[in-house]
C-alpha cells in the first residue's frame, strides 16, 4: 500500500474556500481506502472535520507566501532562504512517502518558494512520485531563462503528472508546462454526499451497504405498510425495469409497521420481489434491517420503529424517480416532497386527485384504486412492461434528472477515487 503526502499550504480551513473542500475529500478517499496519509499544511493550521482524522499523520512548513512572483527576483537571498526554511521540514515528510501530492503549488506565483522546494527535493529523490494538481486556468506559457526563479510555473517537472479536472484544457495545461499531453491527467472533482447534504448516519450507513450509488434507476417510497400504499405495485415496476436491462434500487422506508398484521403483509412484499427476481440489495425494507455497519443494536431497533423524516429527505438528494402506487390520498406532502427534489413522478392514473396536484407535470401508470379497479389487458405484467418503458423513457429524456443520474453514478466519492485517483498513486 503506498504511502502518500498532500501537500497544501494551507493555514485556515475556510468553508467558502473550494480547495479546501477538494483536499477534505481527497483525504477522506485515502483514509478510507486505507492509505497510509500525510497531510502537510502550514503553521497555524488548525485541523478539523476529516483534517482531523486520527489516522492522518501531520507536518507543518513555514508560510512563505509572496504577494507577487516578481519579489523572488528583487530579493533573491530572501527567497532562497524562504525555499531552505520549506525543504528543511518537508525534507523528512518526503522520505516516508511514496507519492507526493500537490495543490496549486506549481502554478500560483505566491507559492513559488514551495514550487522550487519541491523541484529541489524530487531531484534528490528520483523514485518518490509526484501529482501535482493545478487548480486554476492555465497561463500563457513564458519564455523565462532557467536561472529566473519564476520559470519554475513554467516548466516540467521530471517523472511527475500534472492533474486538471476537465479535458478541454489538457491541451492548454500542457503549452504553460511545456511538457506533452500524455503527462498531463484528468480527475474531477467528486461530490461527497454525505458531508454536502449532511446525511443521518443512518443514510451513510444504508447507502454504502446497499450501494446506493451506481443503479440507473434509484426509488424509495416512505411508507406506514398499510395495505392501501400497493407497495408490491411499485416493486413489480421496479422488476420490469431491472428485466429491460436497467440496474435498478427500491428503498421501501417503512415506519410505524411493527404491527403482526404489517410484518405479515411485509413479508407478502419481500417474497414477491424475489419471486420477481429482484434480491435483497435491490428491494431494501428498512424496518427488517437488523443491523447496518457503524450503528448500534440500540439505534437499530429505535430505526425499525421510527425512520426519521431526514432520512427520507436525505435519500431524495440520491433518488430519479418517485413512484406512488397509493391507492387512497387527501394530498400526499411525500409526491411534493419528491419532486421538489428532483425526481420523475410516477403516480396513480386510477386516482384522479393526483392528476389535478401534479398535472401533465407527473407519469401516470393504472395501479387501481379505491376509485377505480383497472382490468389489464391482457395482463399486468404485460402493462407494467410498456409503464417501465415509459419510465426509463422519461429518465433518459427529462435532462435535469439525466444530470442528476449522471453525478450520483460518476461523480461520487467511491467512483472518482476508483477509477481516477487511485490508478495514479500506481501508475
Amino acid at each position: 500500500m503506498k504511502r502518500v503526502a498532500v501537500i497544501t499550504t494551507f493555514v485556515d480551513l475556510l468553508e467558502a474556500f473550494s480547495l479546501c473542500q477538494v483536499v477534505s475529500t481527497q483525504l477522506k478517499s485515502l483514509l478510507g481506502a486505507g492509505y497510509s496519509t500525510t497531510l502537510v499544511a502550514c503553521d497555524g493550521f488548525r485541523p478539523n472535520g476529516v483534517f482531523a482524522h486520527p489516522l492522518l499523520r501531520h507536518a507543518l512548513l513555514p508560510p512563505h507566501h509572496l504577494d507577487g512572483d516578481e519579489l523572488a527576483v528583487q530579493c533573491p537571498q530572501q527567497f532562497r532562504a524562504g525555499v531552505a526554511a520549506i525543504k528543511e521540514r518537508l525534507a523528512p515528510v518526503l522520505d516516508q512517502v511514496d507519492v507526493a501530492i500537490t495543490h496549486d503549488i506549481l502554478y500560483l506565483p505566491h507559492h513559488l518558494a514551495f514550487n522550487h522546494a519541491c523541484r529541489e527535493l524530487a531531484a534528490e529523490r528520483p523514485r518518490l512520485r509526484w501529482l501535482h494538481w493545478i487548480h486554476s486556468a492555465p497561463v500563457e506559457h513564458r519564455s523565462l531563462p532557467e536561472e529566473d526563479p519564476r520559470s519554475a510555473r513554467f516548466r516540467p517537472f521530471p517523472g511527475a503528472l500534472f492533474v486538471y479536472p476537465n479535458a478541454y484544457d489538457v491541451a492548454r495545461v500542457a503549452r504553460q508546462y511545456g511538457v506533452g499531453p500524455e503527462v498531463v491527467r484528468v480527475v474531477p472533482h467528486p461530490l461527497d454526499y454525505e458531508d454536502t447534504f449532511d446525511f443521518h448516519p443512518f443514510t451513510r450507513a444504508l447507502l454504502r451497504d446497499h450501494d446506493l450509488y451506481s443503479p440507473a434507476i434509484l426509488g424509495m417510497y416512505p411508507l406506514r405498510l398499510d395495505r392501501g400504499k400497493q407497495p408490491e405495485k411499485a416493486v413489480r415496476l421496479f422488476a420490469q425495469l431491472k428485466a429491460a436491462g436497467h440496474s435498478v434500487r427500491f428503498v421501501i422506508a417503512s415506519f410505524h409497521s411493527t404491527g403482526e398484521h404489517f410484518v405479515r403483509y411485509r413479508e407478502e412484499v419481500r417474497e414477491e420481489a424475489l419471486r420477481l427476481g429482484l434480491t435483497e440489495d435491490e428491494v431494501v425494507i428498512t424496518s427488517r434491517l437488523e443491523s447496518l455497519p457503524g450503528l448500534s443494536s440500540a439505534a437499530m431497533a429505535q430505526y425499525q420503529v421510527e425512520l426519521p423524516r431526514k432520512v427520507v429527505m436525505d435519500l431524495f438528494h440520491l433518488t430519479n424517480v418517485y413512484v406512488h402506487p397509493s391507492a387512497s390520498e387527501t394530498y400526499s406532502l411525500v409526491c411534493q416532497e419528491a419532486a421538489a427534489s428532483g425526481n420523475v413522478l410516477v403516480l396513480n392514473d386510477d386516482f384522479p386527485p393526483m392528476r389535478e396536484l401534479h398535472g401533465a407535470d407527473a407519469h401516470y401508470v393504472k395501479f387501481c384504486s379505491t376509485l377505480f379497479h383497472t382490468t389489464y389487458h391482457p395482463d399486468e405484467t404485460a402493462y407494467l412492461r410498456d409503464a417501465a418503458r415509459e419510465v426509463a423513457n422519461a429518465l433518459q429524456s427529462e435532462r435535469v434528472v439525466r444530470q442528476k443520474t449522471r453525478l450520483r453514478r460518476t461523480r461520487n466519492l467511491g467512483v472518482v477515487f476508483r477509477d481516477h485517483l487511485e490508478p495514479l498513486l500506481h501508475a
